[in-house]
């Protein structure tokens, strides 16, 4: 494609996506499945653009979809509703990894007949939800907020977590050391999520003061995110999470005036509606790529790895079930929305991340897991966006 097509082509990439996001908003009809749709259309059926000319810069994408929708998901939070989410939100993150990747694993061992360790890789691949879809899709949901800072909160941990667990699972397997494995899984994760939260604070507060100093300048949010990446880079360069990073920067920027009243600072700044706007643009341009970057994606080539991926889809949402009953206990409002707790379930950007990890790795049958995982991505992605408008309009008329 020229130059000039690629131009075309953006905007006509842009006008569908503002169109699908209108639709939601007037009718529920998701707008994520539009979007996977169109990427199918014009990728494997119509093959309008190539697959394989997209992929290498799927990284990249993939990391501005999760740093932007991230630090705009974290302005939206509020320090009261974070700190009273929190200790349920672990419960179902803990739970939940524990039971999608259990199920997972068995399901791989008993029905595909994989090896026990290639199996567990697999659970811990696809054991959390990713915040990349999580977050724009819980932004149109209409959740109370307690539900909607739990799935943030849920999502921003499993995309640290599910990425350490099975990195050390494959390097296990790589190496054949199985010494130390619990020991190495608790201290990495435990050290990522320190670094993120910790740096992600420090920053915060050091950028309100500087915000103070910028404010009035035309272009000072496209400077704050200019700091977003440039910290989230730093961050996984110490082997730190720059998910949590992200959704903390992002946490502390919305909390302002709450962050300069407990330091005991005289003067802040209030995140001004014009920057949110701005950030919530570059998430819906970004979001608008990612999920037409999905549909391209998919590959009917092998269909036994097709029907393997939505059974195995459809087992991780009864599991999934099951952990938000059991981190909803005590929760009227959380019992109210087990529906739409329990289809937000979408696997994304860590599962595939690491699903090319495995490839390169070079292990048996490495070239198997790509065609499972996309699959279940695609298959919890609609189920999830499906979920909505039902949950929705089954709680508008209770």
């Amino acid at each position: 494609m020229t130059a000039v097509q690629v131009l075309g082509f953006v905007g006509i990439l842009l006008i569908i996506g503002f169109l699908a996001d209108y639709l939601f908003r007037k009718t529920r009809f998701p707008d994520i499945l539009i979007l996977i749709v169109l990427g199918y259309l014009i990728g494997p059926v119509f093959h309008i653009v190539n697959p394989s000319e997209i992929a290498p810069a799927s990284q990249v994408i993939a990391s501005l979809a999760l740093v932007v929708i991230l630090f705009n998901g974290g302005l939206d939070l509020e320090f009261a509703k974070v700190l009273s989410s929190a200790p349920r939100a672990l419960i179902l993150v803990i739970v939940g990894i524990v039971v999608s990747m259990a199920s997972t694993a068995a399901f791989a061992y008993y029905l595909m007949g994989w090896g026990f360790m290639d199996s567990l890789l697999l659970g811990a691949i696809l054991g959390g939800t990713s915040p990349s879809i999580v977050m724009p899709l819980i932004s149109r949901a209409k959740l109370p907020d307690e539900a909607s800072s739990i799935l943030s909160l849920e999502s921003a941990f499993n995309g640290a977590i599910v990425i350490v667990v099975a990195l050390v699972i494959l390097e296990v397997i790589t190496t054949g050391q199985t010494g130390n494995t619990a020991f190495m899984v608790v201290e990495k994760i435990g050290l990522q999520i320190f670094l993120g939260g910790l740096i992600g604070v420090i920053v915060g507060v050091v950028w309100l003061w500087v915000l103070t100093l910028l404010e009035g300048e035309t272009y000072d949010d496209i400077l704050t995110l200019a700091i977003a990446f440039l910290l989230y880079f730093i961050v996984e360069s110490m082997n730190g999470s720059g998910v949590i990073f992200a959704i903390t920067f992002g946490l502390m920027l919305g909390n302002g005036v709450e962050v300069a009243k407990f330091l005991g600072i005289k003067r802040t700044v209030v995140i001004h509606e014009l920057m949110k706007k701005f950030h919530s643009q570059m998430s819906f341009l970004i979001k608008t790529f990612f999920f037409v970057y999905l549909g391209l994606m998919i590959s009917f080539a092998h269909y036994g790895l097709i029907l393997a991926g939505v059974a195995l889809s459809l087992v991780l949402l009864l599991v999934r079930y099951i952990a938000v009953l059991l981190s909803s206990i005590r929760s009227d409002i959380l019992l109210e929305n087990k529906g739409l707790l329990t289809t937000m379930l979408p696997r994304g950007l860590s599962a595939a991340v690491v699903a090319e990890i495995v490839v390169a790795s070079g292990i048996p049958n490495a070239s198997i897991y790509p065609g499972v995982i996309m699959v279940v991505i695609v298959t919890t992605v609609v189920i999830s966006a499906i979920g909505i408008p039902i949950f929705t309009r089954t709680r508008q008329k209770s």
